[in-house]
């Protein structure tokens, strides 16, 4: 069974995202809060991550105290050796999902595209079925 890390601060859609994954056949973990992003990472070893490019985190602030944007979580993946297919979401627009996208890919990350929110159930159940059977 593959294993789906879901990262958004948002429980709302951590939930939604999961079920769908669930009726899918993956096995899934969610993290709503940056500081637990890194041993939920280690624990669960992922296959694939969907992954929130605004954690809630304002930029003004030190990241190191307060948690992770999207491109922080980058660096921790890149140097952790992560080997996970990375699926972006956010509701930022697609230049930002594809500015962070080549982001991702430079630090060499595998990451695929990414999803705008708001994202329609059948956007997301047809990505993970096409995942899952890769």
């Amino acid at each position: 069974m593959r294993k789906l890390l879901i990262i958004d601060d948002n429980k709302d859609i951590t939930d939604i995202l999961e079920e769908v994954a669930r009726v899918a056949d993956f096995e899934v973990a969610c993290v709503n809060e940056p500081g637990e992003i890194a041993s939920s990472y280690r624990s669960f070893s992922p296959d694939l991550i969907f992954l929130d490019l605004d954690l809630g985190v304002d930029s003004d602030i030190d990241l190191s105290e307060k948690g992770f944007d999207g491109v922080n979580v980058f660096q921790f993946l890149s140097a952790n050796n992560c080997t996970a297919t990375i699926v972006l979401i956010s509701g930022m627009g697609s230049e930002k999902l594809k500015l962070t996208q080549e982001i991702g890919k430079e630090l060499g990350l595998d990451v695929i595209g990414g999803i705008e929110k708001p994202f329609s159930i059948e956007k997301i159940d047809k990505l993970l079925l096409n995942l899952k059977a890769n």
